[in-house]
């Protein structure tokens, strides 16, 4: 039987599986990975959003693994998509990484969703469409977004999917998931500012926060984020060994955070 894990990526708003471009590359000596696209989005733009649907497209990502090991990541919506994935079947998995998601959508968090959402609003698709040419076509690695050109953009789901993420989604859904679970993301991310606190939500948390980088993290610098994911395989998946892991040149080190959570900072 094959051993090597699958690794199964969920992206982000408006976006498709594009999104995850050159990481099955990067990460092929630790993982075989699937980058499934989120109802509408992409090839299921014509399936309504709903956390419901698309907890069950990644339910038929995860049984067509069969016996083979399980690892679930997911950034910004596709984190909260995670989250919903894994408090359903918090035995299922054999790791769970949440990025550029780690910031509660109700209480006082949810201050910045209702923003994005306003935002989204006023702007419209077209306008925003605009701003993101001119603003991701200059932010994120050049392959990247000549994937998300080619799949297109979905922001008809925008204001579902976010009503969706502020009702049911947040730092409870952790308190059960038995695998590891990896909060990872940028100094400058406002989706990342409660890292701590999602991470002592999981009885395996890890923060681990690199300075410098923002939201789009795993799209300007892919190497970077494909690195950090490699590292986690290895931590969490022994049995799967690299033949030749990227590594980041800086120097990580571990401080100690409350409640038992592990918070890494590079």
């Amino acid at each position: 039987m094959n051993s090597i894990p699958i690794l199964v990526l969920l992206h982000g708003t408006r976006l498709t599986g594009a999104q995850w471009t050159g990481y099955a590359e990067r990460l092929a000596d630790v993982a075989e990975v699937r980058t499934p696209d989120l109802p509408g989005h992409g090839r299921r733009a014509h399936q309504a959003f709903t956390l419901a649907a698309a907890v069950q497209t990644v339910e038929s990502v995860v049984a067509a693994a069969g016996e083979r090991p399980v690892l679930l990541a997911g950034h910004s919506l596709g984190g909260f998509v995670a989250m919903s994935y894994a408090e359903q079947h918090p035995t299922r998995l054999g790791g769970l990484a949440l990025m550029g998601s780690a910031t509660e959508p109700g209480g006082p968090g949810a201050g910045v969703y209702r923003l994005l959402a306003r935002l989204w609003a006023l702007a419209g698709p077209a306008r925003m469409q605009r701003l993101d040419a001119r603003v991701l076509g200059r932010l994120l690695d050049t392959r990247i977004w000549a994937a998300i050109q080619a799949e297109g953009e979905y922001f008809g789901a925008v204001d579902a999917a976010w009503s969706e993420v502020m009702r049911h989604c947040g730092s409870h859904q952790l308190r059960h998931v038995a695998c590891p679970v990896l909060v990872l993301g940028g100094r400058w991310d406002q989706l990342h500012l409660q890292a701590r606190r999602f991470a002592r939500a999981a009885p395996r948390g890890t923060v681990v926060t690199v300075p410098g980088r923002g939201h789009f993290w795993p799209m300007t610098h892919p190497g970077e984020v494909a690195a950090q994911l490699c590292c986690w395989i290895a931590a969490v998946q022994p049995r799967s060994e690299p033949h030749s892991a990227p590594t980041i040149e800086a120097k990580t080190t571990a401080r100690a955070a409350p409640e038992g959570a592990r918070n890494h900072e590079i």
